[in-house]
């Protein structure tokens, strides 16, 4: 789900990306471990680069975080479309989607359908700001609240 966003996207900023969530933060959904930033190549053709990540191990799943540049002019509704592209493909095998907003941040609530026993709930919620995309992604066992998620997005910006 992640990589839906990150082929509009730039090179992360040089902030440490694990540093925009603090362990009280991620600590309200059970993660107990430090954050491990990673990195994740992408080319669309007209921009290559790297996308930075962090991700904190939850009791039942895991939490992920991206922070991303976004070339000058993009739109929140360019970024959307690549998000509904990929989520649309979950909805034709099934899954059913809860999407809520609240103000500029977008939330959405996949749970898979009853046959995929083993698939995760996901629990994402992103925002555009400061020309920076911000994303956290949840995947696992245990439903996420999406108002959860968007508190660690709001978080996030806060440390902008």
């Amino acid at each position: 789900m992640l990589l839906a966003c990150a082929a509009a996207s730039l090179p992360a900023q040089d902030k440490a990306i694990c540093s925009l969530l603090t362990a009280s933060d991620v600590g309200a959904l059970g993660v107990t471990g430090a954050g491990i930033e990673t990195s994740m190549p992408y080319d669309t053709g007209a921009q290559k680069g790297s996308m930075k990540l962090c991700n904190w191990r939850m009791p039942t799943g895991g939490i992920h975080l991206a922070v991303v540049k976004v070339p000058p002019g993009a739109s929140r509704e360019s970024l959307d479309k690549l998000k509904r592209d990929s989520w649309a493909m979950l909805e034709a095998q099934g899954w059913t989607k809860d999407k809520q907003d609240f103000g500029g941040i977008s939330c959405l609530l996949m749970t898979p359908p009853a046959a995929q026993k083993d698939a995760p709930l996901t629990t994402e919620c992103s925002t555009l700001t400061k020309g920076t995309l911000v994303q956290v992604s949840t995947l696992g066992k245990t439903k996420v609240p999406m108002e959860k998620a968007k508190a660690l997005v709001e978080s996030v910006i806060g440390r902008l």
